[in-house]
């Protein structure tokens, strides 16, 4: 049984992670300017597997979803694909009724299995005339609690390579699990060893959850010091990594065995 939170425990969290989804959506609408896309009639594709209703009422911020398009409104990318899927009939069908949403077509609501959505992708953007391996875009997996469907997540990295994965991770709760009802729960660190990207961004965690977004593409692109985002592959990245995915006793413990490692 996962562990999950309630909708805006953090307002400071849900805040970041909002700014922290700005940063990690617009490399790809940066691309699609780009007129070797622009002028080919290129869409981008996101899928967002959590996607709630489209507002947090406590910390009174958008949901991903509504940061997702004011990015895209922002950018001028008009020409997208943006599927937006939860379990929770109620917040879908509140997403379902948002006027961002409602009467546009590039929008489409899903409601049922995260994973089922992204074994569908391939054949969305063939329906769309494009070749998956070379689609752009991003998969958005941001849970209430450690419910991260992974296999699909992979599966999906190596059919559509050129899909961005973000990961939106709640460090706390995965310490919990691996410390009691799921010693199997995989940690951060070796999530992303098993998500076939070439390079990663890490936020600096917030909040007592100790939330962080951790973004992979196959090409190199700039961090973001002044937002907390850092290479995942420098000493910062390496010790924010440790910090999200150990217990502070197993970090103690490591560097008294191995001095001079973090």
């Amino acid at each position: 049984m996962p562990i999950t939170m309630t909708q805006g425990q953090s307002a400071d969290a849900t805040e970041a992670k909002q700014r922290g989804l700005t940063f990690a959506f617009r490399p790809g609408f940066a691309v699609m300017r780009q007129p070797k896309f622009r002028d080919r009639g290129c869409r981008l594709f996101h899928i967002d597997l959590h996607a709630g209703s489209g507002f947090n009422d406590d910390a009174q911020c958008i949901g991903s979803p509504l940061a997702f398009l004011s990015e895209a409104k922002r950018s001028g990318c008009t020409n997208f694909f943006a599927g937006f899927c939860d379990r929770d009939k109620y917040a879908i069908q509140c997403l379902k009724e948002r006027p961002e949403i409602k009467h546009d077509e590039r929008c489409v609501v899903f409601h049922g299995d995260n994973a089922e959505l992204l074994y569908m992708l391939p054949d969305i953007v063939r329906h769309h005339r494009e070749n998956p391996r070379y689609a752009i875009g991003s998969v958005l997996s941001d849970p209430n609690g450690a419910d991260v469907p992974l296999e699909s997540i992979i599966w999906l990295a190596q059919t559509c390579p050129c899909i961005d994965v973000i990961l939106h991770w709640n460090s706390t709760i995965t310490k919990r699990l691996r410390n009691g009802l799921k010693p199997q729960q995989y940690t951060l660190d070796e999530v992303i060893k098993l998500i076939p990207k070439k390079d990663w961004l890490i936020r600096e965690p917030v909040g007592i959850h100790q939330f962080t977004l951790a973004i992979g593409r196959n090409f190199r692109f700039n961090a973001w010091h002044s937002i907390g985002f850092y290479d995942l592959n420098s000493t910062r990245g390496q010790d924010i990594l440790q910090r999200c995915s150990l217990p502070k006793r197993e970090i103690i413990q490591q560097e008294r065995q191995q001095p001079g490692l973090f």
